[in-house]
């Protein structure tokens, strides 16, 4: 695979996961309000969950082409979980003194992502031992 069509995959992944992201926010802070960055949240627990579904389909199953690996997990689950986001979220509500708030925030991201990244792969081997 050249570096072109590397560079053209990652990129298709990563405007779908970018703007899947933006939405998420934008509709969390509607419905949610903004107690907490929800919007970053969701994003890291549904980026994560996919991640853990691609690590087994592309490390144990070979399913998918070069391409569609570089797309899917490093541009879409990429782009759509932000751990810059997160820090700086974190890093204004610890600025405004917001301390527990900011606690809360951080552990509820690693927590929850590495659960749905977790819950991913176990999904995965699961509905693969089925087939």
């Amino acid at each position: 695979m050249s570096i072109l069509s590397s560079i053209t995959s990652i990129g298709i992944g990563a405007t779908i996961g970018a703007s899947c992201r933006y939405y998420i926010g934008v509709l969390s802070i509607q419905y949610l309000g903004k107690g907490l960055p929800y919007g970053t949240l969701i994003s890291n627990i549904i980026g994560s969950f996919i991640a853990g579904v691609l690590i087994i389909l592309i490390l144990e199953k070979l399913f998918l082409s070069e391409a569609y690996r570089l797309m899917l997990l490093v541009g879409l689950a990429g782009s759509l979980t932000t751990m810059s986001a997160l820090s700086v979220e974190s890093i204004e509500m610890l600025s405004m003194g917001h301390y527990s708030q900011a606690f809360i925030n951080i552990t509820l991201n690693l927590s929850l992502s590495l659960l749905a990244a977790s819950l991913g792969v176990i999904t995965m081997k699961y509905i693969l031992n089925l087939a």
